[in-house]
């Protein structure tokens, strides 16, 4: 117990102090709220100020309350998976604990380097931007997150990890398809063999993780370019940690870009191939299956299906990027939505595993009927007590 002590007292001095003030997470949300208040009731803004501030605040509470929404949503698939799952569906339990490790990350690193606000200026600023100069190779990143208490490396590393969960998650989900359709024709995969092809398909996506972070430049580097190319942005008094790409056409910006942009419009039509074609081989084999595995396999498909359509969203992010980037449309309302599209795959992920497969399913409904107990049994006791 001593040493256990001595341990946490050695890792709670590397810790920033304001991460250890309780009050700095109450601010961290009430205090941008009221100046979402005020901003919007002084005069002196334009109306397209007004609803420029009505549109950050609603990024701000997208980003904060749905990263911290998928956090716990991820949190309990994870232990549903891992108590729940019943033996003869254990190999494809593989591949759901892939899905809810990836998104919890994608969800904790966007609170990591995005929640954080900014006033100046009676407008808002909130969220990391992704700043594009059109046509040209340089890109700009202003963090608001806890990151900037922990110093610019953490925001660098942050950030690609930020950046590696999404194709990780296009190549898991192609492997999710091409496995339902595999067990159809042959046995089920071990799931020592399964976890080998999830580290086969992720060795890309580390590659990302780990080249991309060095090539990010600090804020006395990437400060001349944001005032060449976005001077009305005012960038050298935002608060926030600035940084960004000097330049793209070294190697790892080019993996990066071609691995986020490229894969994901082959892998979706290869994902819809290979729906159509389980959803064929289940009607051709209707006849032969049991009940129960029918009833399994529609689903894992359901769940599959809704996986699907979700990071469509992500797909509008991608194009937000490219309609940026080749100078088709450049706006703050766009530089913003490329990163609020990532978030409702990690978030909205786990419900489709916790609402169409039964034992997950009826894991929360017991967790919720609980829970319902124990405000029943409260407020009867409260009754009691008021009574007497």
């Amino acid at each position: 117990m001593l040493c256990s002590f001595r341990f946490l007292n050695s890792v709670i001095r590397f810790i920033p102090p304001p991460l250890l003030d309780r009050n700095y997470y109450f601010q961290l949300i009430l205090n941008p709220l009221i100046h979402i208040l005020i901003a919007c009731r002084t005069p002196s803004i334009s109306e397209v100020q007004f609803f420029r501030n009505m549109f950050l605040t609603f990024i701000f509470i997208w980003h904060a309350f749905g990263s911290a929404f998928g956090c716990v949503a991820n949190i309990l698939l994870l232990y549903a998976v891992i108590t729940k799952t019943p033996k003869q569906t254990k190999s494809y339990a593989t591949l759901i604990i892939n899905f809810a490790l990836t998104d919890f990350t994608e969800c904790l690193m966007d609170i990591f380097i995005q929640l954080r606000y900014v006033y100046t200026f009676g407008v808002l600023t909130l969220a990391l931007r992704f700043i594009i100069p059109p046509f040209d190779v340089t890109y700009i990143y202003v963090f608001h997150g806890l990151c900037q208490y922990t110093g610019p490396l953490s925001c660098k590393i942050g950030l690609s990890i930020f950046y590696h969960c999404f194709p990780h998650n296009v190549w898991s989900l192609l492997l999710s398809f091409s496995y339902r359709y595999y067990v159809l024709h042959h046995p089920v995969i071990p799931r020592r063999i399964l976890s080998l092809i999830i580290l086969v398909i992720y060795i890309p996506s580390f590659i990302q993780a780990v080249i991309y972070w060095p090539t990010i430049g600090d804020r006395e580097t990437i400060l001349p370019l944001a005032n060449k190319f976005f001077p009305q942005y005012d960038l050298a008094h935002v608060d926030g940690l600035l940084a960004g790409i000097p330049t793209i056409k070294d190697f790892a910006s080019i993996y990066v870009i071609a691995h986020l942009c490229v894969p994901i419009f082959p892998v979706y039509v290869a994902i819809f191939v290979l729906r159509h074609k389980v959803i064929k081989e289940l009607l051709k084999k209707t006849g032969m299956l049991s009940k129960d595995a029918k009833s399994y396999h529609s689903q894992i498909l359901k769940c599959l299906t809704i996986q699907a359509i979700v990071p469509f969203i992500f797909v509008i992010g991608v194009l937000s990027y490219l309609s940026a980037q080749l100078g088709i449309f450049t706006n703050p309302i766009l530089e913003y939505s490329i990163f609020a599209c990532t978030l409702p795959m990690p978030m909205f992920s786990p419900f489709t595993y916790l609402l169409y497969i039964k034992p997950y399913r009826m894991f929360c409904a017991r967790l919720l009927r609980r829970r319902k107990d124990v405000e029943t049994s409260l407020v009867e006791r409260s009754k009691q007590v008021f009574s007497i």
